[in-house]
């Protein structure tokens, strides 16, 4: 069975979603199914995957539909990550799902995020919701908004949960040594990290906030921030402004690979985000999986059972004493360090990218045969 995943931001674009596609694309790949990405035109960033990359569309407009229908042809299932910057405001891939329909291609689309959604995205879901052959979520809580948009009745879905999109590089002492000089931290100061594409709902002024404060207590804690903007915006100047400051070290244009080496630099990770922490949270499983002690949010976004899957340290969201209080735990409590540091990886491990390729070349076969595409027969 020949599967087509269409990302409209993929490497070298920055994107969680993009680093997803990857990520899935290659775990597919290995287990022996034929995967494809189709993206954007653009920069190639010259890594050699196993999988092909089909970086051919001009846009995701209205007029790419005849080029996106003439490569979907060829393929049994196309599954569409949704949303994404590269897509806009063009109608095209929410109409796209009855197009392939005639071409005997059976689709699905796998939603990110539908609760931070805001209302005009949702609108823009109904038509591509009501007519796909199938539907994957990333997070359980995502459901309930998902099915509100259903007006004919909900099609076959799963939850797939995500992995982490940074896969941990083995590392020895010298390794890690090595990483924190090349960053600037010195022996005795206690690094924390944040990882992530910045905006201002990520916390990232509440963070630099109770960092300050706690270095003018006293604490030799220095902050890693790992992450880039990934368009221009009204607020990008002041954030940019603080982020160049000498108890800060800003890691920009990271690889993966960089990725993992700043997380095993780093002793502890912060990750304030306004709408809370979820389990779909890539950064999050990026700094579990390196074994850090996590303080993050409990917001609208968080589910209740978020406890009982991880082991962290939730504060209020905005709340830059509570997160300052949380942090200064953390870096004074040693047995609260090292019971958070020791579950922090036996958590991550529950999800592989094994078990996220399975179920969708599962999920994928299953729609197939379903809706009758070409390979059921």
């Amino acid at each position: 069975m020949k599967s087509l995943i269409i990302c409209a931001d993929f490497p070298p674009f920055l994107s969680g979603i993009g680093d997803f596609t990857d990520r899935l694309a290659s775990a597919m790949t290995r287990a022996g199914q034929h995967v494809s990405v189709l993206t954007m035109q653009g920069s190639d960033d010259g890594v050699k995957r196993p999988y092909e990359v089909l970086r051919v569309m001009p846009s995701f407009g209205m007029k790419s539909m005849d080029t996106l229908l003439d490569i979907a042809r060829d393929f049994d299932v196309v599954n569409i990550q949704y949303p994404g910057v590269h897509f806009g405001r063009s109608p095209m891939i929410n109409l796209l799902p009855p197009k392939l329909k005639r071409l005997g291609v059976a689709s699905v689309v796998t939603i990110h995020d539908a609760r931070v959604m805001r209302w005009r995205w949702r609108l823009r879901t109904w038509p591509m919701l009501n007519t796909v052959s199938g539907i994957i979520h990333v997070d359980p809580g995502d459901w309930p908004i998902i099915k509100s948009w259903l007006t004919f009745g909900a099609p076959p879905r799963a939850c797939v949960p995500i992995a982490s999109n940074v896969e941990m590089l083995d590392a020895t002492v010298a390794d890690v040594a090595r990483w924190r000089n090349e960053l600037g931290i010195q022996p005795d100061e206690t690094a924390c990290a944040f990882f992530g594409i910045l905006y201002p709902h990520k916390g990232v002024d509440e963070l630099i906030d109770a960092v300050t404060t706690l270095r003018a207590r006293g604490h030799k804690l220095k902050l890693v921030v790992i992450g880039d903007f990934d368009r221009e915006a009204d607020w990008r100047p002041a954030m940019e402004k603080r982020l160049k400051s000498d108890e800060i070290v800003w890691v920009r244009g990271a690889s993966l690979d960089r990725v993992s080496e700043c997380l095993h630099a780093c002793d502890i990770a912060a990750l304030p985000f306004h709408s809370g922490t979820s389990v779909n949270r890539s950064s999050m499983l990026a700094t579990l999986a390196h074994g850090l002690p996590t303080i993050t949010t409990d917001g609208p976004n968080t589910p209740k059972e978020i406890r009982e899957l991880f082991d962290l340290e939730l504060v209020p969201i905005k709340d830059v004493t509570a997160l300052t209080s949380a942090i200064e735990r953390v870096l004074t409590d040693d047995a609260l360090r090292n019971r958070l540091r020791e579950n922090a990886s036996k958590a991550s491990k529950r999800i592989s990218w094994d078990s996220v390729a399975r179920q969708t070349s599962d999920f994928h076969k299953q729609i197939a045969q379903s809706r009758g595409a070409k390979c059921a027969s």
